[in-house]
């Protein structure tokens, strides 16, 4: 097996390991390990993001990405042209909401077909982590 191929096998079995330890149940975990893996083969993931408390999840890919949802049975393909970034520093106006920042990654699609993938933080030591993943979207975006 050459280098590269090897390379992204290793960063698909990243993702899958990191789907299995979130505890999901058999029937979302065998989707994910049969159903997700065997439309990631051979593909290069830049990197992926996992929601612990839904199991969905984001693969970022060279120029798109790949929302994948167990609950709702749906992998979702988006270009990278169709996705955007939206930041909200809300600590100097907060609302009733007590929400102090949030990072929106979502796309311009038909609305049964949107992504939106939206990191809250409600708490000041959240907002360092959550500026990082947004870094990483960033460069994803801007990438050429």
């Amino acid at each position: 097996m050459n280098t590269a191929k090897a390379a992204s096998n290793a960063e698909v079995q990243a993702y899958l390991d990191e789907v299995t330890s979130l505890g999901l149940s058999d029937k979302y975990n065998d989707w994910y390990q049969v159903d997700v893996s065997a439309m990631l083969k051979d593909c290069k993931i830049l990197s992926h993001e996992v929601d612990a408390l839904t199991g969905d999840s984001l693969v970022f890919l060279k120029s798109s990405l790949l929302f994948c949802s167990p609950e709702l049975g749906v992998m979702r393909h988006y270009p990278r042209s169709l996705v955007h970034c939206f930041v909200e520093d809300k600590r100097t106006k907060k609302g009733d909401d007590n929400l102090l920042f949030r990072g929106e990654l979502f796309s311009v699609t038909p609305e049964s077909e949107q992504l939106c993938w939206v990191r809250d933080c409600t708490q000041n030591h959240e907002i360092p982590s959550t500026q990082s993943l947004i870094s990483g979207w960033m460069k994803w975006l801007n990438q050429e």
